[in-house]
């Protein structure tokens, strides 16, 4: 409601600073749909569906777009697509095995090396 709280229940009570709790814990994180397509096919696809169209426009849901012709990424904001490219590129690791008995924290993102 609002973006500042929750309702509760049927009553309509609001329940202030619910979205912020356990924030302190857990990393808030969106969605990111990558789609491999032309970025015209993707667009007319989703602003079909008005309700899909506003999870996009509205940023709730991040989408990049991967041209499957010349790889080329570009993420959709502000209702276009713009060139992308990733702020760094991740290690590779050809096995997590180890990182998973020892680590108690969220763990970076790694290229799994098959």
């Amino acid at each position: 409601m609002g973006l500042i709280g929750v309702a509760n229940g049927i009553d309509g009570d609001l329940r202030p600073g619910l979205p912020n709790q356990m924030v302190e814990l857990h990393d808030p994180l969106r969605l990111l749909t990558i789609v491999e397509h032309k970025e015209n096919v993707i667009l007319k696809t989703i602003q079909r569906t008005p309700q899909l169209y506003e999870w996009f426009i509205n940023e709730w849901v991040h989408l990049v777009c991967i041209d499957p012709e010349t790889k080329a990424m570009s993420k959709f904001v502000d209702g276009a697509f713009y060139p992308y490219s990733p702020e760094y590129i991740p290690e590779t690791k050809a096995d997590l095995t180890n990182y998973f008995k020892t680590e108690t924290g969220n763990l970076p993102v790694y290229l799994l090396k098959s």
